[in-house]
């Protein structure tokens, strides 16, 4: 059974796991702390006194919820799911390379408009600042692309899809098991007939 965690908990179970992962194999971009694509860095970027480690990117990664109550399940025919399954875990891959080499041009590619719009809200970027990570380095989020250099990069490089719920009939919400316990990592919708990341 689905358990909510509250937003810094499933990060945290999210890290753990990655931290592990990245043990057992060469490291090649960080996750939706995919923010961390380290480009060169504008003046609307903060100054880096020590970069923050993946081994800290449990306080800084997107925060994910397990479960959304909100929304009825979609039935799939298991050709369906198996199919779109594999679809998914095909793009994660593309995406963990686009993470891993910190390409912000590429990855905005795989947003809809609704993810660039919430995450360039500076509301939105002013509560993420406020993570003691990044609070600890200084680190003020002024822009999409500083939320993908400091919280995509650190936390989405090394995913993978275990699992996935169909919301409707063109948005999932894509899992990974960690410690037993479905842990989300993307929510997905298709446009125009590519999936993309969304809110």
């Amino acid at each position: 059974m689905m358990r909510n965690y509250p937003i810094f908990t499933g990060i945290c179970i999210l890290t753990l796991s990655l931290l592990v992962a990245g043990c057992a194999s060469t490291p090649s971009a960080q996750e939706e702390t995919e923010s961390s694509h380290a480009a060169a860095a504008p003046k609307t970027e903060p100054e880096k006194k020590n970069e923050p480690t993946v081994a800290d990117e449990q306080q800084t990664s997107e925060p994910q919820s397990s479960e959304d109550n909100s929304i009825d399940e979609y039935t799939m025919g298991e050709e369906e799911y198996q199919e779109t399954k594999k679809d998914l875990a095909n793009l994660v891959q593309e995406l963990n390379q686009i993470i891993a080499s910190r390409n912000y041009q590429a990855w905005l590619d795989y947003l809809t408009k609704e993810y660039k719009d919430y995450y360039s809200d500076p509301k939105v970027l002013q509560d993420y600042s406020e993570a003691p990570l990044l609070q600890k380095y200084d680190i003020k989020l002024r822009s999409l692309k500083d939320y993908f250099n400091y919280v995509v990069v650190a936390s989405r490089k090394d995913v993978r899809i275990d699992d996935i719920k169909p919301l409707s009939e063109n948005k999932v919400r894509a899992y990974m098991n960690v410690n037993g316990e479905p842990i989300v990592v993307y929510t997905l919708e298709k446009v125009d007939n590519q999936w993309k990341i969304t809110k």
